[in-house]
């Protein structure tokens, strides 16, 4: 069953039927519920964990007491992500935002197999570079593009993480995001996130379903970018 799980994933998409095995020895599953915490930030960081059903909020807490929403990740993502580098705390906090399932595996346990089999570390590393140049492009986002082209990437990393291919080629964003955090995700005011949204909408780049999910029109968006 891991074997099955793990080559879903990812992180593990180009690691052969034997390099998963030896990785699902060590695999353990978990269902959580909603609102569940996987880790606190700041806690000692023990396990590096894959999402098989649900999704999960990866978060900080400013000095200031405020929520800062770093992503959000679905099916198929591992976190954390620089669990295989280095031995810190947990950088953020991590909790469940509906019914879940994950596999954990121990981080030692992980950093065991990885020594012994290069071969895995090297593909992994590729992963990990790979998620490096996304938060390059990220900040790059931040400092060079203006706040309505902030919130158009945002929703198009969402459409493609998150995005339930719909039979007119549109995506359904599978969470059902509200304002306050799509602005936090980015940094931006919820009011300068409405209003985008609605720019948006008249544009025809998205409609709001009756469930309160966005719809994306890929296509149409690219335009604007």
């Amino acid at each position: 069953m891991f074997v099955e799980y793990l080559s879903s994933m990812k992180v593990f998409e180009a690691l052969n039927k034997e390099d998963i095995s030896v990785i699902a020895e060590i695999a353990h599953h978990k269902n959580i519920g909603k609102d569940t915490h996987l880790f606190h930030m700041g806690e000692e960081m023990t396990n590096v964990y894959f999402v098989i059903k649900g999704n999960i909020k990866i978060y900080l807490i400013d000095e200031e007491g405020r929520e800062q929403i770093i992503n959000f990740l679905g099916k198929n993502e591992m976190f954390p992500h620089h669990a295989i580098l280095r031995s810190d705390p947990y950088l953020a906090s991590a909790v469940s935002t509906e019914n879940s399932e994950v596999v954990f595996i121990d981080k030692r346990n992980f950093e065991d197999v990885i020594q012994k089999n290069p071969n895995i570390a090297v593909k992994l590393l590729n992963y990990i570079g790979e998620m490096i140049i996304d938060l390059q492009y990220r900040l790059q986002e931040k400092i060079l593009k203006p706040t309505d082209k902030q919130v158009l990437l945002l929703i198009r990393r969402l459409a493609y993480a998150h995005g339930l291919v719909l039979g007119d080629g549109r995506r359904e964003i599978t969470l059902k995001l509200t304002k306050y955090e799509m602005a936090n995700m980015i940094g931006l005011a919820r009011e300068t996130v409405s209003r985008n949204i609605s720019m948006f909408r008249k544009l025809g780049i998205l409609e709001i379903s009756k469930s309160g999910k966005m719809i994306v029109d890929l296509d149409e968006l690219e335009t604007y970018v």
